[in-house]
């Protein structure tokens, strides 16, 4: 699977109906996008923690474990939420479903 997303760019995610995960509305900018897991943290020691346990956590030994793990992984500024996010990797399983192009 593979996006034609650029870092720099903004993008609207979809609404929960739509994508089946529940993301603050606004515009996301992607600012990296890394091949396989993330080791290193960029703005934040937490954030590479958060990744794992929201989207890894839970499917060990499974095929989309391997694929979340092995494939690429996007790295989103939020916009302004009340769930206080600033930043997020997201594997790119994710990004297909909820991120579309402004």
């Amino acid at each position: 699977m593979s996006l034609n997303y650029r870092v720099g760019n903004y993008y609207k995610a979809k609404n929960y109906l739509e994508s089946g995960f529940n993301f603050p509305e606004g515009e996301y900018k992607l600012k990296i996008i890394r091949e396989c897991f993330p080791e290193d943290p960029v703005n934040d020691e937490d954030e590479i923690v958060i990744a794992e346990e929201q989207w890894l956590e839970g499917l060990e030994g499974s095929d989309q474990y391997k694929t979340d793990l092995e494939g690429n992984w996007y790295y989103f500024e939020f916009p302004i939420n009340d769930e206080g996010i600033d930043y997020m990797w997201v594997p790119e399983s994710v990004a297909v479903e909820v991120f579309a192009r402004n």
